[in-house]
């Protein structure tokens, strides 16, 4: 069975695409912070000891050898993924009742994934954030 936004589950509560909007947008910013964060971690050695800093909790996140570290990538995961879980809940309970536009919603999340992932390739990158570096005075 179809549903549509105007159609009824069966208890008859109306379906609201607000949830799924929120939940993909949830998506975008952790995307973002991992993005940005992993950008922050490479200008400079401090940075990057301050980025790592957020993922000492996970098993292995200091260790040496093929087994060991992965080094800042934990603090960088747990950034994006406290950004997830927080935008997710913020975003849901501001959203919920809500019937948002999908149409315009996938074309901005659709846009928006592809910039983020041109984000990472630091060709295309770099000079971008040397230059914001530079505005805020660091190295």
């Amino acid at each position: 069975m179809i549903h549509n936004q105007n159609q009824t589950d069966s208890n008859n509560e109306p379906l609201y695409s607000g949830p799924v909007v929120a939940a993909s947008m949830a998506l975008l910013l952790a995307f973002l912070t991992l993005m940005v964060s992993h950008h922050i971690s490479r200008l400079s050695p401090g940075l990057d000891k301050l980025v790592h800093s957020f993922g000492y909790w996970i098993p292995g996140s200091q260790g040496k050898g093929p087994d060991g570290s992965i080094g800042s990538y934990t603090g960088k995961e747990t950034l994006a993924i406290g950004v997830w879980l927080l935008s997710w809940l913020a975003f849901h309970l501001l959203w919920r009742k809500q019937d948002l536009d999908l149409t315009t919603w996938t074309r901005v999340f659709v846009i928006s994934l592809a910039a983020i992932t041109l984000g990472f390739f630091h060709p295309l990158s770099d000079p971008l954030v040397l230059f914001i570096a530079g505005f805020f005075g660091l190295p």
